[in-house]
């Protein structure tokens, strides 16, 4: 009897120290750049295909009618996309200048990418957000969780974008539609907003939305004083994968905010983050997150 008590009391301690699972926030940045064009249906749908990934990774602009559009710049990059005027700077061909409709007339996957020659090269438009969602339904493909960039800067107000106020109610406005239009996938539990300008952030923190928020940055300074500057801690701080040191993931560790990098895309740069204690990584190479060890 007193055998059997011992026997029962270790089990249970055993359990007790069991390591939790480390879960990974694995995302495919703009989808699955190095593979895919970027920020396109086709790149997304290709990132799904890797089990360990558990984020899409976007960007958000906005287009003369207000309609949310994912794509990285707020013009046509004209080392990706095929522009009509040749002559013309792609800066001169400013989304929040030009109507959805007139956007969608671009082709931003046959020419490929420059600088990533396993890119598939693909015909793809920019699409909207709704779009990606809607697609996702309608493939029957598992919904993941989301990373939307809110891409603002001070210097692009009302030239290519909208202000923070008016940026923040759109993003918030379609994530609530999107939520109740797709009920099981829980999306506003599963969305994080990230942006590199804190005035969209606060915005955004307005709206008591559920949805995470994630601090980006290239900048010299502390996590601490750039959330003294944006007022509030996030959910998430992501700077450049080379600021990254184990006293910053203990800042923010014991502070319950997560540190996730960008954009790594060497395996071995990867897996030197992950034992330092990242909590997640984003690459344009999905297709490395499987020889990870954790």
């Amino acid at each position: 009897m007193k055998h059997s008590i011992l026997v029962l009391c270790c089990a249970v301690l055993l359990t007790n120290c069991t390591r939790p699972e480390r879960i990974l926030d694995l995302q495919g940045h703009r989808g699955a750049r190095g593979l895919y064009p970027e920020n396109t249906i086709a790149g997304f749908t290709a990132a799904l295909e890797f089990p360990e990934v558990r984020t899409l990774e976007l960007d958000l602009c906005v287009s003369q009618d207000d309609q949310l559009i994912i794509s990285h710049e707020p013009w046509f990059n004209e080392s990706i996309c095929e522009v009509s005027d040749t002559t013309l700077e792609g800066f001169a061909y400013s989304l929040y200048k030009m109507t959805y409709d007139s956007i969608a007339g671009f082709d931003c996957g046959a020419k490929g990418h420059p600088n990533f020659p396993d890119q598939q090269p693909v015909p793809a438009h920019k699409p909207l957000l709704g779009e990606l969602f809607a697609a996702i339904q309608s493939e029957g493909l598992r919904w993941p969780h989301f990373n939307i960039e809110i891409k603002s800067h001070p210097t692009g107000d009302n030239m290519y974008h909208p202000g923070p106020n008016k940026f923040a109610a759109l993003v918030a406005a379609e994530l609530i539609a999107a939520h109740e239009e797709y009920p099981a996938a829980d999306l506003l539990n599963h969305i994080t907003v990230q942006s590199f300008d804190p005035r969209v952030l606060r915005e955004m923190r307005k709206t008591a939305l559920p949805v995470k928020l994630a601090l980006l940055s290239e900048k010299e300074t502390t996590p601490a004083e750039q959330m003294d500057e944006l007022g509030f801690p996030v959910d998430i701080y992501s700077p450049n994968y080379e600021q990254i040191t184990p006293e910053l993931i203990a800042w923010c560790h014991f502070r319950r905010i997560a540190v996730i990098p960008w954009t790594v895309n060497d395996l071995e740069q990867m897996q030197a983050l992950v034992d330092m204690g990242v909590d997640g990584i984003i690459s344009d190479y999905p297709n490395l997150f499987a020889e990870l060890i954790y």
